[in-house]
């Protein structure tokens, strides 16, 4: 998830431009004449990086648009792919401001000598579609069909790629590349039990930064565990949980169909993944970043994909826990500072110089 001020909800709960060849679903080259720019897209500049817009089509024929920042360099490259977050925001970077994740991923631009590939959500920037009705098995197609591209893309060196999970993507990104080796992942913000096990820690988290007496959380979280038992298992909506249960309503805080700004299905298809099996199959260095205050994800999900890891590849990967930081890449004086303005605090200086220095020497540039 990104920042409150980018969600419709608190929480509840990241150019000279020019048209650039592009890679097709099907892996062949396609010019991206066809995707108009929307009014008022933000115009990225580089000093010494040029940015390639382009575009590939997901599992429903919609056209997505790519971006891809490539240094003034010769040669063959190393490349960080983005696996972003849950909500509908777009990847597309103002030149100055936004938030701590921005700021991050122009940094990555900047100082790591990568070419840096994103990709936006159907419905999200140029891209065709409405994110609000797709799934996450259709947004998956779109992260795998622009991943594909990157491999192909003639200035990427193919065995020196980082993929860059945050939030949600920290969570699926060993699924993205297919089976294709990788070079290394960065995670930040992650998540790795199954997301109804998620969503129970998250709740009881919720409910004491918003001030719940203690001795009323326990008697809520029966409620909400009840709720997403329905909601996941039985991959039912909202809107039908409340029709069969409707003790219930009073815990639910969204939409009937809806959650965070996806689709019930997104979620139902969350909980179907197994993303510790995923993880364990990964045998190449991992920086799994975490902040002491992030209410979002647990600190458990991120050392079970450390074990996962270093139990297939030992010492492969590690933690590093940012102090105060909270799930924006952002940091705050107080837990309760981190929960009321999360993405509204200081920068992580030294946490953003370790991750460059991790992709630097994971993936160097020669």
């Amino acid at each position: 998830m990104r920042p409150r001020t980018r969600r419709t909800r608190p929480l509840i709960a990241m150019l000279a431009l020019f048209s650039a060849p592009s890679l097709s679903g099907d892996g062949t080259f396609a010019t991206d004449g066809d995707l108009p720019r929307r009014a008022g897209a933000p115009s990225e500049r580089y000093e010494n990086v040029t940015v390639d817009l382009g575009s590939v089509r997901d599992a429903r024929g919609q056209r997505l648009r790519t971006l891809i920042t490539v240094p003034r360099a010769e040669g063959k490259l190393p490349a960080i792919f983005l696996a972003g977050w849950l909500s509908c925001d777009s990847t597309e970077l103002p030149a100055t401001g936004g938030d701590d994740v921005s700021r991050l991923l122009r940094q990555l631009i900047a100082e790591t000598g990568a070419i840096v590939a994103r990709v936006d959500k159907p419905g999200v920037g140029d891209s065709e579609g409405t994110c609000a009705d797709t799934d996450f098995e259709t947004e998956l197609s779109g992260y795998r069909a622009a991943f594909r591209a990157l491999r192909s893309h003639p200035r990427v060196e193919a065995t020196r790629i980082i993929l860059l999970g945050i939030s949600n993507g920290g969570g699926f990104s060993p699924l993205v590349a297919e089976g294709s080796p990788v070079a290394g992942f960065v995670s930040i913000g992650g998540w790795s039990k199954t997301w109804f096990e998620h969503m129970i820690e998250l709740e009881r988290r919720r409910l004491a930064l918003e001030g719940r007496p203690r001795s009323a959380i326990s008697a809520e979280m029966k409620q909400l565990s009840e709720f997403h038992a329905a909601y996941l298992f039985e991959r039912r909506t909202p809107a039908e949980v409340i029709r069969l249960k409707p003790a219930l309503k009073s815990v639910w805080y969204d939409e009937p169909a809806h959650q965070y700004g996806r689709p019930a299905a997104f979620y139902h298809q969350l909980q179907a993944l197994d993303l510790g099996a995923a993880w364990s199959r990964v045998a190449v260095p991992a920086l799994i970043v975490w902040g002491e205050y992030d209410w979002i994800m647990s600190r458990e999900d991120q050392t079970l994909i450390v074990e996962a890891i270093n139990a297939n590849a030992p010492g492969k990967a590690r933690l590093l826990t940012v102090p105060r930081m909270d799930h924006s890449f952002s940091t705050h004086a107080t837990p309760k500072a981190a929960f009321d303005r999360m993405g509204a605090g200081d920068y992580p200086q030294a946490a953003a110089a370790e991750i460059v220095a991790f992709i630097r020497a994971t993936a160097p540039a020669r």
